[in-house]
């Protein structure tokens, strides 16, 4: 029997007449709309209103929306040179009102001639100095060349010879602003000038992730990053990725996130969650900031893994952001055991270009507490997110408004808005050899073999399925013995 959705069924007027309709029986991959998400921290000077979200085209943009100088212009910036093509969404939140804003004091000493650079966080800035000035002059012509630069993430003061820079932000984030005098061989102090840097008051005071999460509950966002690494913040993250991520959630989505500290305290960072939705990079002390890091992460992961989910970053480098220096780098060692605690990698080259090693979930033990590889590299849960988006979709095209019977029935038999558990099946094995010319999965005969749909027994409008695949590996390691004949 043949079924029309706009013709009447007892329609006596001669004519004829024709309704369209696609046939989806052998389309191609449903597009994936991927959608990338920066939870910032804003400035006053900003014109954002907290907890709203804005769609960024245009980089510039955000410096009026969330301030000079502001932990959102710098994510912004990080993400648009890295990736320029996918839609990214920002949401702001304000300072802490509790919080404390993080100082460092550079003391000048000493007497020299010539151009003085300074870098902060990556940024240089350079003073002119003459053979007469006193330290006091120093440190006044540092400050007038510090705060010409309204981009900067401090605010910078002086008094007898000492400058001290003030984070513009209250929190945890000041602490972390990159503060030195030499980035190339170039980079000398004349004469006997000497500036010592010093840690002053630390930041303290992360505003509430939670806040930005609940104004995005119903949003569908697939990368997201966020420059708060503190243990309430990235719990609160886990909890709400993975009730997301659920079969009742249907809007996956992948969180990174910057770390900064030494090889133990990054090992304390990737012990703070076992969630297979976050992936954190970290490093001991580079010139950009933790946050900074992970929104350039989320710019390159949002675009190449959603060209191909099932495709290692390996190789690839992070765009604007400086290496730390040799002495800084992590060895392969340590690189190892921070991969195994859940940290992603990277690695250095001669140009000081940071190249992503292996990046990987904080996922590390199951919940027994057993060491568990599954949900390891960010390749698993994104590949299980498109070919879940994918298929859900094509079902629903595919059967919108189908009836549900049992195998071979006579109504089944003789009506074409009809499904059953084989008709189901042999759409998924379809679906599955589609995955397989993508190489997203592998193995697809065993795949349809072990895969069965069947009504529900107590309920005649529901059809249960089970579905198993086999994902695709790639190739990390390369073992091999040499053998000589002696």
């Amino acid at each position: 029997m043949i079924n029309f959705d706009q013709i009447p069924y007892d329609w006596q007027v001669p004519g004829t007449y024709v309704e369209t309709r696609p046939i989806y029986q052998d389309m191609g991959l449903v597009p994936f709309p991927a959608a990338a998400l920066l939870i910032v921290q804003m400035l006053p000077t900003g014109t954002a209103v907290p907890g709203r979200v804005y769609e960024i085209t245009r980089p510039d943009d955000a410096a009026a929306l969330f301030g000079r100088g502001s932990v959102g212009q710098q994510m912004v910036r990080a993400f648009k040179r890295t990736n320029r093509t996918n839609r990214l969404f920002v949401i702001a939140l304000a300072d802490l009102g509790a919080g404390v804003k993080a100082t460092k004091a550079l003391t000048f000493t000493g007497a020299g001639a010539g151009t003085i650079p300074l870098y902060i966080q990556g940024r240089r800035v350079r003073y002119k100095a003459t053979s007469a000035m006193t330290p006091t002059q120093h440190a006044t012509a540092a400050v007038a060349a510090v705060n010409s630069d309204a981009d900067m993430p401090v605010v910078a003061t002086s008094a007898a010879g000492v400058m001290t820079l003030t984070a513009k932000h209250a929190g945890e984030v000041g602490n972390h602003i990159d503060v030195r005098l030499r980035k190339t061989a170039e980079d000398v102090l004349p004469g006997t000038l000497a500036i010592a840097i010093a840690t002053g008051t630390a930041g303290s005071g992360n505003p509430t992730v939670q806040t930005a999460l609940d104004a995005v509950v119903n949003a569908w966002h697939t990368d997201i990053a966020m420059p708060w690494d503190d243990a309430a913040n990235m719990e609160a993250m886990a909890a709400w990725l993975v009730e997301r991520y659920q079969a009742m959630g249907k809007k996956d989505g992948h969180v990174y996130v910057g770390h900064q500290g030494t090889y133990g305290q990054l090992g304390t960072k990737g012990a703070l969650t076992n969630c297979p939705h976050i992936t954190s990079i970290g490093f001991k002390a580079g010139y950009q900031s933790p946050w900074q890091w992970a929104a350039s992460l989320c710019g390159l992961a949002t675009f190449h893994l959603t060209n191909d989910p099932a495709r290692q970053l390996r190789s690839l480098a992070l765009v604007d952001i400086d290496a730390p220096d040799d002495v800084d780098c992590f060895t392969e060692t340590e690189r190892d055991l921070l991969l195994r605690q859940g940290i992603s990698t990277w690695t250095r080259l001669v140009d000081g270009s940071v190249v992503l090693e292996r990046v990987i979930t904080a996922y590390k033990v199951s919940n027994l507490g057993v060491s568990d590889p599954a949900w390891l590299d960010i390749m698993v849960p994104k590949t299980l997110t498109r070919i879940r988006y994918d298929w859900a979709s094509y079902a629903t095209l595919m059967y919108p408004r189908h009836k549900l019977a049992p195998d071979d029935s006579v109504a089944a038999n003789n009506n074409d808005v009809v499904v059953t558990p084989k008709r189901m099946l042999g759409s998924w094995s379809a679906r599955c050899k589609l995955y397989e010319r993508q190489a997203w999965i592998i193995d697809v005969a065993r795949t349809i073999e072990q895969s069965r749909f069947e009504i529900d027994a107590s309920n005649k409008n529901r059809l249960n399925g089970q579905q198993r695949i086999n994902i695709i590996g790639n190739l990390m390691v390369l073992a091999a013995a040499l053998e000589f004949e002696a």
